[in-house]
């Protein structure tokens, strides 16, 4: 089991990095056209709503990005530090 761990926290690592990458060249929450009715027609309520959901969305997107990148950085983290020196005995 000790063997094996090094291999997979380095597979976990470059998929959670590629993954946030992939996350990254996706663009990121945009207005939608009933917050732009919203804002034409003077709704107040209804576009303070909709401004909110969009903060919301793009929060989420940024706590994502961080979530993956960190993790992924832990990971090859611990995959250097589970891995044992060539000349060590079990």
């Amino acid at each position: 089991m000790h063997r094996l761990l090094p291999p997979l926290c380095m597979f976990l690592a470059l998929v959670m990095a590629v993954a946030g990458f992939c996350i990254c060249a996706v663009e990121m929450p945009q207005p939608n056209i009933d917050l732009h009715r919203a804002r034409v027609s003077g709704d107040e309520q209804y576009r303070d709503a909709l401004e909110a959901r969009l903060r919301r969305q793009r929060l989420g997107r940024r706590v994502l990005l961080g979530c993956l990148f960190t993790g992924s950085g832990l990971l090859a983290v611990t995959a250097f530090l589970a891995m044992r020196p060539a000349g060590v005995p079990r």
